[in-house]
């Protein structure tokens, strides 16, 4: 059974009683329309025979109202069950990206994704009601050429030529249909996904006059999607027009051989109108097209979230705690790729507890794969990252988040409020720490300011980059963490507030470990240890007046890195400069 089958299987499962119910619900209704052509022909039959035809009626009108009763709750518990099973599968959708490292989370874009949690979770938690609509379906179906069979086998027989053709239709479409369904649900996911990107820059692409030319980039999958589309409803058309030429000869085939019958004196009249009746019954395993697209739909989605909820992620979750120390943090033959391509390679480093430890290179070099690697954000493809002596990837996760925080260039407030933000976590922090993050991360003047202070809601909040990046600091800092990963956290900060900050910083965490990746000299001035990382490994650890002696190294301060709009000052800048 393949990985999307699979799924499908776990989903209907997941909805059991729920199903069960609609199943229920659905094979009632079928029973009491199965049962009316039988009431039906004998009231016809006692009308021409001048027999009462009460009770006919009676039983034709309670079956009636049981019908539309079972129609109405199969209606009901459908929706309800689609709704359950697709809230299930996003939240155990969700929960596995959650848990996965950076390198499982990259192999996706935003918009890919965003598609796979939305419309293929919708698409797939339909299967249950699918399946088990397909199941009454054929059911009914099967009943209605059993009740042919029984009224006229020579009418039931003539109606039995069609069933290769139509096995062999259903069969060619279930599988076309599925296989589209994916080439669809690919380019939707690459049309989102380039979506997202132009929104994300959409200041740039203004500034740059680029509209145009970014609306044609977004929209070159539409092509592909445009294409599987049609092709998805061409199968469909094509399928559904065979089909009921099938449908139209058979028909007037039966009713031909009934309608002979009915001349002979082996069909009543009663009879007859029963066979047209229940001819329309088993016609419905022709009918069955589009619930062939629903199912092929389901399978096609399903296999974008296999491949989700298939992605490895790490292990050690429910290890021991990490033991009690000060941070000591050691790499051993670290060896990181991304869609085989090293981001690190064979990187040891060892970095002592409470140092303060800076992290420079070109753009590109690794910088924050090293930070992310040491915080436990990306589990190594091989190599061994340990904190005070024990392997980060064998201990509890929560321990590890325990002692470890982080602090981003590009920080994401989330939460209702600015307190929530700066206190988000899974565990409480309290007033006095976020009170104090603030203050240590200079960030509490300007909350200060804020129209409700620390209880402004984050929704519509415009802060500058600076500021985010304070209250990125500031959550990070109300932390007891025995460990500080500090990724380019005051690339927007102007000289002097960063030095305002970083002196802050070095009183409030000054018993901590704190790995700062950073481009600015002064900050790699008053490091420890300083680590350059180039070419996907470590280059040179050393001082900075020690790595200074490289002409290289020097040209990493008189230049700007990446995408960074800021000033990068000089080595041999003098301190005068930065405090002025």
């Amino acid at each position: 059974m393949q990985q999307r089958d699979r799924l499908l299987w776990q989903v209907a499962r997941s909805t059991g009683g729920w199903t069960s119910l609609f199943l229920g619900a659905a094979m009632l209704d079928a029973a009491a329309s199965l049962a009316m052509p039988v009431v039906l022909a004998a009231a016809i039959d006692a009308a021409l025979g001048g027999d009462s035809t009460g009770p006919a009626l009676v039983w034709l009108v309670s079956l009636l109202a049981v019908s539309t009763l079972a129609q109405l709750t199969a209606e009901l518990v459908e929706a309800t069950t689609a709704a359950r099973a697709t809230g299930r599968l996003r939240h155990r959708a969700l929960g596995h990206l959650f848990a996965l490292d950076l390198g499982g989370q990259r192999r996706f874009a935003e918009g890919d994704l965003l598609n796979r949690l939305l419309q293929g979770t919708a698409e797939t938690a339909k299967v249950g009601p699918s399946m088990a609509g397909a199941v009454v379906a054929l059911l009914t179906s099967i009943a209605g050429i059993v009740a042919l069979l029984l009224i006229d086998p020579l009418a039931g027989l003539v109606f039995l030529l069609g069933a290769p053709v139509v096995w062999r239709l259903a069969r060619g479409f279930l599988g076309s249909s599925t296989e589209l369904t994916e080439r669809y649900q690919t380019a939707y996911s690459g049309l989102a996904a380039r979506f997202v990107d132009a929104m994300s820059g959409v200041r740039t692409i203004r500034a740059s006059g680029t509209a145009d030319r970014e609306a044609r980039r977004v929209l070159v999958p539409l092509r592909d999607l445009r294409r599987y589309g049609e092709a998805l409803w061409n199968a469909q058309r094509d399928v559904g027009w065979k089909l009921a030429v099938l449908v139209a000869v058979l028909q007037v085939s039966v009713l031909a051989t009934a309608g002979h019958g009915v001349i002979a004196g082996r069909v009543s009249p009663g009879e007859l109108i029963a066979l047209n009746t229940y001819l329309g019954y088993a016609f419905g395993v022709f009918r069955q097209v589009g619930t062939l697209a629903h199912l092929g739909r389901a399978r096609g989605s399903a296999a974008g979230i296999s491949e989700v909820l298939h992605t490895p992620a790490p292990a050690g979750a429910t290890g021991p705690p990490l033991p009690a120390g000060m941070g000591a943090v050691s790499l051993r033959g670290v060896r990181v790729s991304d869609r085989d391509r090293a981001l690190l390679d064979g990187v040891d480093l060892d970095i002592p507890a409470g140092a303060t430890v800076a992290v420079v290179g070109g753009s590109g070099a690794g910088k924050s794969t090293l930070a992310a690697v040491v915080g436990g954000l990306w589990q190594p493809d091989a190599g061994a990252v340990t904190i005070d002596g024990m392997s980060l990837w064998q201990a509890d996760q929560r321990s590890v988040r325990d002692a470890v925080a982080h602090a981003f260039e590009r920080p994401v407030l989330l939460g209702g409020t600015v307190a929530d933000a700066v206190a988000y976590g899974d565990r409480p922090v309290t007033p006095d720490a976020l009170r104090g993050a603030l203050r240590d991360s200079r960030a509490e003047s300007f909350v200060e300011r804020l129209p409700l202070g620390q209880a402004t809601p984050v929704a519509g909040l415009r802060l500058s980059g600076g500021e985010l990046q304070r209250l990125g600091l500031a959550r990070a800092l109300c932390r007891d963490a025995r460990i500080l990963v500090l990724d380019d956290t005051t690339s927007s900060l102007d000289t002097v507030t960063e030095r305002e900050v970083s002196l802050a910083m070095d009183r409030a965490a000054r018993h901590r470990t704190r790995l700062v990746v950073t481009h600015r000299a002064a900050t790699v001035r008053r490091a420890d240890l300083v680590v350059w990382v180039e070419d996907n490994g470590i280059r040179a650890t050393g001082s900075h007046e020690t790595l200074a002696a490289d002409p290289d190294y020097r040209a990493l301060f008189q230049q700007p890195q990446g995408d960074a709009a800021e000033y990068i000052p000089l080595v041999a800048e003098p301190r005068t400069m930065e405090q002025a």
